[in-house]
């Protein structure tokens, strides 16, 4: 009698340990299920964060000095934007199918530049001659030059694409009817694909001397 006692409790032990392995199995896996989504949670709310962020805030950004060239009428008939990538942002691509360049002018109206380019620029730069180039007498033309390296070399290839640690300086040439006298202001807004667009907005100041370019404040 004590030996069949004995064996009896053995068996249950041995039911009751494998009840309890088996109970500690299943809670392992649906452990491993509660953290493994959790990660999968926590790695996608981590990248639409990302993105927001990348969406609110802008890819480019002004790398200097906003400038302007006065004709021989003065009146501001360019003006020149230097540009770089924002910090913490990915290249950007200036093709023209890839941007757009909207103009606000006096007269309330915003004009999206059409006739939108992207041409390499050779170092250094003669703000006159981008003018020049850039320069129409019947529509609002505007260019991205890219400055790749301080070589003058004029066969470097049209980069399209904006690089980090690269500038590129955008030129709208506006025609003469719609050339900004003195105490006018306009926008400029740059619309990459991705990011926020870039505003620039500046006054023109009272004294236009004729023929050179000068700084807006």
């Amino acid at each position: 009698m004590p030996g069949r006692r004995k064996g009896k409790k053995a068996i249950v032990g041995i039911e009751a340990a494998i009840v309890l392995i088996a109970f500690v199995i299943v809670a392992a896996a649906l452990a491993f299920v509660v953290l493994n989504m959790g990660m999968f949670t926590t790695q996608k709310s981590k990248e639409v964060m990302n993105q927001a962020l990348n969406e609110a805030s802008s890819a480019l950004e002004v790398d200097g000095s906003v400038m302007a060239y006065v004709n021989d009428n003065g009146k501001v008939a360019a003006i020149y934007i230097p540009l770089k990538i924002s910090p913490g942002q990915q290249a950007v691509d200036l093709s023209p199918d890839k941007v757009d360049v909207v103009v606000r002018l006096p007269s309330g109206t915003f004009l999206k530049v059409n006739n939108l380019v992207t041409k390499p620029a050779s170092t250094p730069v003669d703000l006159t001659q981008l003018y020049q180039e850039t320069a129409s007498d019947s529509s609002v033309n505007a260019t991205f030059y890219m400055i790749q390296s301080l070589q003058t070399d004029e066969n470097v290839p049209a980069f399209k694409v904006l690089e980090i640690g690269e500038k590129a300086l955008l030129v709208i040439c506006l025609p003469t009817n719609l050339a900004l006298g003195p105490y006018q202001s306009f926008t400029v807004e740059i619309r990459p694909l991705a990011g926020a667009p870039l505003t620039v907005e500046r006054m023109i100041p009272p004294t236009l001397p004729t023929g050179e370019v000068i700084n807006l404040v």
